[in-house]
């Protein structure tokens, strides 16, 4: 039975609604279990951010594979084959036993979502024309944002009141949904007799994954020790491979000849800033938690706030930059960022949420308005014909500026937390000789900080648990400085590289 055209539009519209609504959920629902899961599964500061870095450098991995794979063996199989293996991974995560596991199920989930996100978006670009992308993107995107809203406090409900395994027990039925949407509205599309580029393919990886080793590993190993500073050369050279490889392949996995488009390239470099930003959700709970409620739903309430704005500016930025192109409601994001960030750091130190409030609601608007048209301009501006392996590249550098901005995030805020609470050790009453790595973990009751503190006379606990909040804060403060350095950065590409609305599509490659 055949459908018609608007009622196809309308269930790729509800399969990418439910796909992007997994990935949202994901984003903002996870975090705010961090706490409670370093103590159940006895995680380190390290193994936390692997958490989080395992599904991140996955996605960023084979999200090309996803979108050349989609390519050649149609967008629909790849697309259900991705969330399928969404869905599976999740079971596996609420299962995990000890850290590590979870790192292994987060970056199985992570593959899975490589292999939906592309072949998904291609499908959406495909069913709308030029004209109805930014709206059709603004739509998805703002339906997934109702779940980006309530995912921080569905996850801290669950935290709180159940457990954070639900947190994954919630994926299966939402992606179910997109696969039975998907089969109904596309049908199965023929091969093409082109080969994948397999080299190709393991020099990036091997690339990207380097870097993210360097950039994780880095504060343990020390930022000039050999280690470190192996695997960042390494990961320069392998990329340098992939540039010269190139040429060799009939089929490049990684067409660089797309970056001679102008939007195309200003697009992938306001991707790796606006994914870099948003990894400060990642740690907007931890401090939420650590320093102002003992609560994961409190947490993930005062986090909710900031995503609301999402589900109001989505579709009017969409709409904005399909009449007056992506430039305006760029600048304007951007310029809501950066405002967002320096208020943070300008009023983190009083310890008050409601003093937080502006700048949260800021930082919903803005990314709101820096996403959909960046996502519209960036992948209209490439060959029907280089769609997926331009997706492919886009969702690349995407994840790749998300890995980025939590191994830079989080070494930041450990390293400066470190040297300032080592510096108040030293000038304190009685705590002159105290380990500092027994009590990093006090204020979020880790056990062998608990533990540690029990031996300790109530004067000099109550020092080194106000030192503990004094050198987290100012970390806190400092991330924030350093995401509204990003958004700054951001702006100046938006404003140089987006000079005018693009009218016709330009070729590239």
């Amino acid at each position: 039975m055949t459908i018609s055209e608007k009622k196809r539009k309308q269930l790729i519209l509800l399969a990418m609604i439910s796909s992007t609504s997994l990935i949202f959920l994901n984003a903002t629902l996870f975090p705010v279990a961090l706490p409670t899961i370093q103590r159940e599964l006895h995680v380190s500061l390290s193994g936390l951010q692997w958490i989080i870095n395992a599904y991140l450098l996955a996605t960023a991995v084979f999200v090309i594979a996803g979108g050349r794979l989609a390519d050649l063996f149609g967008h629909r199989k790849i697309f259900c084959i991705g969330v399928a293996i969404y869905s599976i991974a999740s079971v596996m995560g609420a299962m995990a036993q000890t850290g590590w596991w979870l790192v292994l199920s987060r970056a199985i989930q992570g593959t899975g979502g490589a292999l939906m996100s592309p072949a998904g978006m291609s499908l959406l670009i495909h069913a709308f024309p030029e004209n109805q992308r930014g709206k059709a993107i603004g739509i998805v995107v703002a339906a997934g944002s109702l779940f980006l809203s309530l995912g921080p406090f569905v996850g801290g409900a669950f935290t709180q009141y159940l457990s954070w395994r639900w947190a994954f027990g919630i994926n299966p039925p939402i992606a179910i949904f997109g696969i039975f949407m998907m089969m109904k509205a596309v049908p199965k599309s023929e091969k093409q007799n082109e080969t994948f580029d397999f080299i190709g393919f393991f020099t990036m990886a091997l690339a990207i994954t380097s870097l993210t080793i360097g950039l994780m590993e880095g504060r343990k190993w020390g930022w000039d020790s050999w280690q470190t500073i192996f695997f960042i050369l390494l990961a320069i050279t392998f990329f340098l491979a992939v540039r010269g490889l190139e040429r060799f392949a009939k089929y490049p996995f990684f067409r660089f000849n797309l970056f001679r488009n102008r939007t195309f390239f200003g697009g992938c470099l306001l991707i790796l800033c606006s994914q870099f930003i948003l990894m400060i959700t990642v740690f907007w709970p931890l401090y939420f938690q650590k320093i102002i409620f003992d609560s994961p739903m409190i947490a993930g309430l005062i986090t909710a706030i900031g995503t609301i704005p999402l589900m109001l500016f989505a579709p009017i930025s969409g709409s904005l930059a399909d009449r007056k192109g992506a430039k305006l409601p760029l600048m304007i994001g951007f310029t809501l960022l950066f405002f967002c960030f320096i208020w943070f750091a300008s009023f983190l130190h009083f310890h008050k949420v409601a003093l937080l409030f502006p700048a949260l609601f800021a930082f919903g608007a803005g990314i709101s308005f820096v996403m959909t048209p960046a996502s519209a301009a960036t992948l209209s501006a490439v060959p029907k014909s280089k769609t997926g392996v331009a997706t492919g590249m886009y969702n690349t550098l995407r994840f790749t500026g998300a890995t980025i901005g939590v191994a830079v995030l989080g070494a930041a805020m450990v390293n400066v937390q470190d040297e300032l609470f080592t510096q108040k050790l030293l000038k304190g009453p009685g705590t002159k000789e105290l380990n500092p790595s027994l009590y990093e973990g006090l204020l979020n009751k880790l056990p062998r900080s608990v533990e540690a503190a029990k031996v300790l006379e109530p004067e000099t606990l109550s020092y080194v648990n106000k030192a503990l909040i004094e050198t987290s804060t100012t970390a806190f403060v400092v991330t924030n400085l350093i995401t509204a350095a990003v958004a700054l950065l951001a702006l100046i590409i938006t404003l140089l590289i987006f000079k005018k609305k693009v009218k016709e599509k330009e070729e590239a490659g």
